[in-house]
């Protein structure tokens, strides 16, 4: 039986990062204090990174984005390599070492509560444990969402941040794959065509031109996402677009030709057709349900 963690306190943030960016759940104590994020962050690390504990007053979540380093966990010794996710808590002995060629950027999760335990194991984990996610970006999408509400002064502060924590739980389990820890070709491949389309989807009209990019086929693009239970990466680049367009429209008080333009579609027509297929709703019928719309 794992102890329990100890009272609510900030806990030690490691020191030999290049770049790391960390948030405390604000707001007032939690209405549920059965599960509480603590804090979180996401660390880039130096090449000199270690951290070695052989105790820890929370319980421990941490995925791997990219990069590589080892990891002692409860006395075994395991690579780290993308979509590594291990556990740790009270009374576990945790040693984490970058790969100074290749150093990990990594995520973490510090939570406590009566119910913590019970939550992660949600995740088929447990403190001790490592398992391996098909895609850390999924969870990353989650961490983002918990950042922004978390450090909102908001009321709601601490119940969103256990929300998405349950989210993140839950893709966890559903992406579980065995664990590699030094990534296989494919997966290597994917990952970095999926940061690609992430980051410059804006300068793709199309697979064919995303694909050429990233030197790969289209056939073969389709494939690794298929492969990696991802729609294809047709729909994902238009989710992206998409979701860039309700963004611009309604802070454009539902200006639909220019968001129409702003985004790279000449035909307003078509930009709404493919607005609809992702968000249900045309344009218009959206600007009119959320009351943010302006005459043109």
């Amino acid at each position: 039986m794992t102890p329990r963690p100890q009272p609510l306190a900030k806990p030690e943030i490691a020191t030999r990062v290049s770049q790391g960016r960390y948030f405390y759940v604000h707001g007032p104590e939690a209405d549920d204090p059965g599960l509480v994020v603590v804090c979180g962050g996401r660390e880039a690390c130096a090449a000199d990174y270690e951290v070695d504990r052989s105790d820890f007053p929370y319980y421990g979540l941490e995925w791997v984005e990219r990069g590589r380093g080892e990891l002692w966990l409860a006395g075994r010794r395991h690579r780290l390599g993308p979509g590594a996710v291990f556990c740790y808590g009270p009374g576990v002995r945790c040693r984490i070492r970058s790969d100074p060629g290749d150093p990990p950027v990594k995520c973490f999760l510090d939570l406590a509560g009566e119910g913590a335990a019970a939550a992660i194991e949600v995740a088929r984990l447990r403190p001790g444990r490592i398992a391996g996610v098909a895609s850390p970006a999924d969870l990353s999408e989650v961490f983002d969402a918990m950042h922004r509400d978390a450090t909102r002064p908001i009321a709601e502060a601490h119940p969103l941040a256990a929300a998405h924590l349950r989210v993140l739980l839950l893709k966890i389990r559903a992406g579980r794959v065995p664990l590699r820890a030094e990534g296989t070709a494919r997966q290597e491949t994917f990952l970095r065509c999926r940061q690609h389309l992430r980051d410059r989807f804006r300068d793709h009209r199309d697979i064919e031109s995303a694909a050429a990019a990233m030197g790969v086929t289209p056939t073969y693009l389709c494939r690794l996402f298929r492969e990696h239970g991802e729609a294809s990466p047709y729909q994902f680049l238009l989710r992206l677009r998409m979701n860039e367009a309700l963004d611009i429209l309604l802070s454009s008080g539902g200006q639909v030709k220019q968001t129409s333009f702003a985004c790279g579609f000449r035909d307003p027509s078509h930009f709404a057709r493919l607005f609809k297929r992702v968000h249900g709703l045309t344009p218009r019928e959206l600007v009119a349900r959320t009351g943010r719309g302006r005459r043109e």
